[in-house]
């Protein structure tokens, strides 16, 4: 008995499948058939503008920190306890004003003590230089009196001499008067020095050194009241006290820091110019500054200041190329109120903006510039050939001072009034294809119209600023 063989339906289909792939047979093409070429890229619509040519200058701007002209640490000049301290931070001090006292008994004291001493060598050399009356009639008195004696002498010695001569005198009587005669010869002598010394007064000698002593001592107050006067600590200028180093009561020593004390009437800003700009500035340019919070008013915070100093040394060991330049400013300090109060202060942050040089440069719009890693580059039209698809051809450039929307480059064959690519060059290549899209005539037209409208004046920066 023969048993039926009985199909499912997915072994039929899968039968069925295998049997066609078995049988299809490859079917060469016709003989003669051309291949068929892929259609071409369609042009890229793109927007475009109009290349510029105007004078630009590259303009630069630059932060610093406003400072006082002149600041200084008032120190004391001696050492002591403070009895007296007049100031607080924040107040305006005139110049001179008093700032501090130390204790002062202690030298007072000594200074009156070395006072005596100037009278003491005052009243010596007067003596020197005055001798009295009453000295001079007993010097006289006593020469006269030796006159007296020698004249007696003199009689008894010549009398002697008479009975010697007869005589009738003894030898010893003769040589005894001789001697009491010359005796009285020497005290006559003696009393008339004296007396024209004490008639003549002091020596010169003992003046001078009279005079040197009394001078001496004179000086020696003189350092006193100075060393005195350091006790006294005074501002020596009109400034602002910004700093308090010390109270009442404390022991200072000489050279300790009582205030810090500083003069607004100009201040300085320090600011830091690349040394690609640093041959542009020269001492004596006026700079604008814009110091925000400054005053009430926006029209307020711009000032202007001038090129002091240009200090050529940069922190190159640190990897700075920046150079130092001083612009001072006239601060504006209102009196009204007490104690003044000036528009510039110490700390606060200005920015100032230089424009270098006017130069004639090829403008292009920022938006047209495409970088890369082989650098920028910009995509410029070609002019059509016999009334053919236009189409771009790639220029390297390099960018310079950004004015506004656009900015300088420098590239092979670039020239005012040529076409640049400004939307779309992401998309192309070299000699691609193109579409001006319906809204770059008008953009082209305005371009063309600009050309020459730009002027020096326009407000720019650095590329590396305006990128």
């Amino acid at each position: 008995m023969v048993q039926k063989m009985r199909f499912t339906p997915g072994v039929l289909l899968f039968t069925a499948l295998l049997l066609a792939g078995c049988q299809t047979e490859q079917q060469p093409p016709a003989t003669g058939s051309a291949e068929v070429a892929p259609p071409p890229d369609p042009p890229a619509l793109v927007t475009v503008n109009v290349i510029r040519r105007s004078a630009v200058s590259p303009r630069f701007r630059a932060l610093g920190n406003i400072r006082p002209r002149h600041v200084s640490v008032v120190a004391s000049g001696a050492q002591g306890i403070v009895q007296e301290f007049l100031v607080e931070a924040g107040d305006f001090i005139a110049s001179g004003a008093l700032l501090s006292q130390l204790r002062m008994k202690a030298s007072s004291l000594e200074i009156e003590v070395q006072q005596a001493l100037i009278r003491e060598r005052e009243a010596e050399l007067a003596e020197l230089l005055h001798p009295r009356a009453e000295d001079v009639s007993e010097s006289r008195a006593q020469l006269e009196a030796q006159k007296s004696i020698l004249t007696r002498v003199r009689r008894d010695r010549d009398k002697k001499l008479e009975l010697d001569a007869q005589g009738a005198a003894a030898a010893t009587e003769v040589r005894d008067a001789e001697d009491d005669y010359q005796t009285a010869v020497q005290h006559l002598n003696a009393a008339q020095a004296a007396f024209d010394r004490v008639a003549a007064g002091a020596r010169e000698e003992q003046v001078l050194q009279a005079q040197a002593r009394l001078e001496s001592q004179r000086k020696h107050v003189e350092y006193l009241q100075a060393e005195q006067d350091k006790r006294s600590t005074f501002a020596p200028f009109a400034g602002f006290v910004v700093e308090e180093h010390t109270y009442v009561g404390q022991w200072l020593a000489k050279g300790d820091p009582i205030v810090t004390l500083a003069s607004l009437d100009e201040v300085e800003v320090e600011l830091m110019i690349d040394q690609q700009y640093v041959s542009e500035i020269t001492p004596g340019r006026d700079v604008q500054l814009t110091v925000r919070g400054a005053a009430s008013s926006a029209s307020s915070e711009q000032w202007q200041g001038q090129v002091s100093t240009l200090i050529p040394r940069s922190e190159w060991e640190s990897g700075s190329r920046s150079f130092p330049v001083i612009v001072r400013i006239s601060n504006r300090i209102d009196n009204s109120v007490s104690p003044p109060l000036p528009a510039l202060r110490e700390g606060m942050m200005a920015e100032a903006e230089f424009a270098g040089v006017a130069v004639d440069a090829i403008l292009v719009p920022k938006d047209s510039i495409v970088r890369s890693s082989r650098g920028a580059f910009v995509y410029v039209l070609n002019p059509p050939a016999d009334g053919g698809i236009q189409n771009v051809r790639q220029v390297m450039v390099q960018t310079g001072v950004a004015v506004d929307g656009w900015i300088q480059v420098t590239g092979e064959g670039l020239a005012a009034g040529q076409q640049v690519v400004v939307e779309g060059a992401e998309r192309l290549r070299p000699f691609k294809s193109v579409t001006i899209a319906s809204a770059a005539a008008g953009d082209a037209a305005d371009g063309s119209a600009a050309d020459n409208s730009e002027s020096a004046e326009q407000a720019g920066s650095t590329a590396a600023a305006g990128e």
